[in-house]
């Protein structure tokens, strides 16, 4: 008879671990198991935990409303005519983009956070630290002021990002099912762009007689957008659960089927035979110093921090060379169409990455798309300027190539972040550690904050140089961090190993149970 076992240590490779997120049986034959080691297994609440991740995708596009509420503010700031015709307006946007990205950085510290308290305080402090930043930003009135409520807004949503990633993470059965509710999300992000459509729309309507809304141009519009954070913020205080197991769970209300513990009970004598945890001891979370010291980890991270900059700085340079003829190194896009332009290609991007990015990971996996999508990047630069310059004497062709252009690098881009966002997720054996890891994602935050100092350093010197010179300078560079990316996504590994990225004794957890003979 076995009377107890404690099981004080458990060493799976990492690399291993995905064989263990899911066992292979059919209903019949789980149930035969079940009722052979005297179980009684909870089933699995399908519909509760898809009400979950539809609400973590409503969380996910407040973040996206508040992020696009930037337009209303350089509206206001610069006058519609120059909004693409010089590099001046680029040089605004990304100061007000680089002061957001900065905020953002802050999200190792709520990844952290998250793994200790809970996903759910840090979404509701991050939802309602959005509105509150909505509400602010109605009254700012000069770029000072908007930059530091963009900081603020991007240290709130640094909140959403990192918890929405882990907490579907947390409600993802296997990696399969993973890509696809990632695969969403920019799609997510797209609905985001009805922020600006409504504010705008609101604007219009709003009598600008009152000397409020002379005062504040755009506080009507931040009005809005906040309306529709604070109905999210509502709904998901009310509605939300927490995904992190924070206590120790008795065996009657969840259990999660392990592989090494059935097939060891599953060997012994007594066919009678009931079953409970005693005791189980949640494992500490691996440390940000110990993902710090993973290789694995930092040329990731390396590897989409250079993807960040120059896909950033591609977004914040659109505005001018899409405005700038083929001849002068531009994309000739007028002003006045690049914007719904813009919108329409990400929304067939993010289709595009909905139905083919889980199907080409699960047929060519992880690493090779990333691969590829990172060696298309330079290719794009480098074609992009050269076939605008070959079709110069056709508008249409030349409208064509930087619209295919566009379309390419958004699906590459946000391509790269599904593939990342699956990559970190895999660098973390157990759900207690997901949170810091993908805080340490937001790294890549601050390289899109040194998008400013590509347009910055284009701004000074355009004067000094033609405008062609100028065109092609950027595209150089912009090619140039496309290649040192792609060099270094060829180091990139999809799971890390053990001794090599993490020591031995960090994957261990003990779990205690009782086995008695039934009387």
């Amino acid at each position: 008879m076995l009377g107890f076992h404690k099981r004080t240590r458990s060493l799976i490779p990492v690399k291993d671990l995905a064989k263990y997120d899911t066992v292979a049986l059919n209903e019949d034959e789980a149930l035969g198991l079940e009722e052979e080691m005297g179980l009684d297994v909870a089933e699995p609440d399908v519909k509760a935990d898809r009400r979950q991740l539809i609400l973590v995708y409503g969380i996910f596009l407040a973040e996206a409303i508040m992020a696009s509420s930037l337009q209303p503010q350089l509206q206001m700031l610069i006058s519609n005519d120059d909004y693409c015709a010089n590099l001046s307006t680029s040089y605004l946007r990304s100061i007000l983009d680089c002061a957001y990205a900065f905020g953002g950085t802050t999200g190792i510290f709520w990844g952290y956070l998250s793994d200790h308290i809970g996903r759910r305080r840090v979404t509701l402090l991050g939802l309602w630290t959005m509105f509150i930043c909505c509400l602010s930003m109605g009254f700012a009135t000069d770029l000072g002021t908007c930059a530091i409520f963009r900081f603020l807004s991007g240290l709130a949503s640094s909140t959403i990002i990192v918890t929405t990633l882990t907490m579907i993470g947390d409600l993802s059965i296997n990696t399969a099912e993973r890509a696809k509710n990632i695969a969403r999300l920019p799609l997510i992000a797209l609905c985001g762009s009805i922020g600006p459509i409504v504010q705008g729309m609101v604007s219009g309507s709003v009598n600008a007689s009152g000397a409020v809304w002379q005062k504040f141009p755009i506080l009507s519009s931040e009005i809005t957008c906040g309306s529709i954070v604070l109905l999210i913020a509502i709904a998901t205080s009310t509605m939300l659960r927490e995904t992190l197991p924070l206590q120790a769970t008795h065996l009657d209300e969840t259990m999660d089927l392990d592989c090494e513990k059935a097939a060891f009970l599953a060997h012994s004598d007594s066919n009678d035979m009931s079953i409970s945890v005693v005791d189980f001891v949640r494992p500490d979370p691996i440390s940000i110093n110990q993902f710090i010291q993973a290789p694995s980890l930092l040329v990731l991270l390396c590897s989409f921090s250079l993807l960040s900059l120059h896909a950033s700085t591609f977004d914040v340079l659109l505005p001018h060379l899409g405005h700038s003829s083929g001849q002068t190194g531009g994309m000739g896009i007028p002003c006045s169409w690049l914007g719904l332009t813009v919108l329409v290609v990400r929304g067939v991007a993010g289709i595009a990455i909905l139905r083919v990015v889980p199907r080409a990971v699960e047929k060519f996996g992880l690493l090779k798309l990333y691969r590829f999508a990172s060696l298309l990047f330079p290719a794009i630069y480098v074609l992009t300027p050269l076939l605008a310059l070959m079709a110069a004497c056709s508008a249409i062709f030349v409208a064509f190539v930087s619209i295919g252009a566009i379309l390419i690098k958004h699906a590459l881009t946000g391509g790269a972040s599904v593939l990342v966002a699956l990559l970190v997720l895999n660098t973390t054996p157990d759900a207690f550690s997901a949170g810091s890891v993908v805080g340490m994602m937001q790294v890549a935050s601050l390289f899109k904050a040194l998008a400013v100092a590509v347009s910055g350093a284009s701004f000074y010197l355009s004067n000094d140089f033609s405008v062609a010179t100028t065109n092609y300078a950027l595209w150089t560079c912009l090619a140039l961090f496309g290649f040192v990316g792609a060099a270094l996504a060829w180091f990139v590994r999809e799971r890390p190993s053990v001794e090599r990225d993490f020591p031995s004794e960090v994957l261990c957890w003990e779990t205690c149970f009782d086995a008695e003979e039934k009387v």
